[in-house]
């Protein structure tokens, strides 16, 4: 068994780098820790609900996760991670990537043809298969090694494993970035966002979605809040993440809320753990036969369309 100091680190602001702050939830992890099940908490579909202490800069308002899980445990966790059942769900996931870019490649005008589009922590590729059908040319990069994996052999798509780093693809080679629902488990954002400022094209996009605390769902749930998870590290609000763009040389264009499309049974399956309200929905949804009705919803999904300077 290991103990809290072997395992975690003390990390100052993502954005300020000040390390004042006030605790808003305090650490609930027991004395002796399992490494091993805490790595088991890094999967896509990941329901592991939020142990760690967050807190809030006294500088910038930035909250995030100090002390942390370190970072080699985190890729270790990520990179060994298999996820079927979230897998299971890619076609659903299409058909919402679909609608949302559609939108927006009408609002930027924008012809996808003969563009290159990147996702960075693309899981299982259902992004990458929704840009490849509006003529994007399109590659990934995912930790998880059975994701990629999964996404290679199912669709065919260019998929690296492990992390961006530097060197892995030309500077200057994309034309739209992406990262759905990843910035709020990188442990140093402003250096992804330096490596994707490199990737860019002139005039190139970003897109990034990530759940907000400031959002209406998230302030009624309160610490009911699906997304308030120990694989999460960083918990933004639109002016943190503005802030955190602008110093990664981006410009923010627009805000939008995301739109998921997922069956009913597996969001009620996923919504169970949260509560004696949730816990018998499942129950429910199958007695009625309601499994595969398509649910679209939001509940603090944030996309921020941002283009480079």
């Amino acid at each position: 068994m290991h103990s809290v100091a072997e395992l975690f680190e003390a990390v100052p602001c993502p954005i300020c780098g000040s390390r004042e702050f006030e605790v808003q939830h305090p650490a609930k992890y027991p004395p002796d820790i399992d490494p091993e099940k805490l790595k088991q908490a890094f999967r896509a579909s990941s329901d592991h609900r939020l142990l760690d202490q967050v807190v809030k800069c006294r500088q910038c308002e930035m909250t995030y996760v100090t002390p942390r899980l370190r970072p080699d445990l985190i890729l270790s966790g990520y990179s060994d991670a298999e996820d079927p059942l979230f897998a299971q769900q890619n076609d659903w996931r299409i058909a919402a990537f679909r609608k949302t870019l559609r939108k927006a490649l009408r609002r930027l005008e924008m012809d996808p043809k003969g563009k290159r589009v990147l996702d960075v922590g693309c899981a299982g590729g259902a992004f990458l298969v929704a840009a490849r059908d509006f003529g994007f040319d399109v590659a990934g990069v995912e930790p998880s090694r059975w994701m990629a994996a999964f996404g290679r052999k199912r669709y065919g798509l260019d998929i690296r494993d492990g992390i961006l780093t530097p060197g892995m693809f030309p500077p200057a080679s994309f034309d739209v970035i992406t990262l759905w629902d990843v910035i709020e488990h990188v442990p140093d954002p402003a250096q992804a966002l330096a490596v994707i400022h490199d990737l860019l094209k002139p005039g190139g996009y970003l897109f990034v979605n990530y759940p907000d605390i400031a959002s209406i769902a998230a302030r009624l749930l309160g610490k009911r809040w699906p997304f308030w998870l120990s694989v999460h590290l960083l918990y933004y609000t639109p002016k943190t993440i503005t802030r955190q763009l602008e110093q990664a040389g981006f410009s923010p264009l627009w805000r939008q809320p995301f739109w998921a499309i997922l069956p009913l049974g597996y969001v009620a399956q996923r919504a169970a753990p949260y509560g004696r309200l949730f816990a018998p929905l499942p129950k429910m949804i199958r007695a009625v036969g309601l499994q595969e009705f398509p649910l679209q919803y939001n509940i603090g999904q944030t996309l921020v369309v941002s283009q480079i300077r």
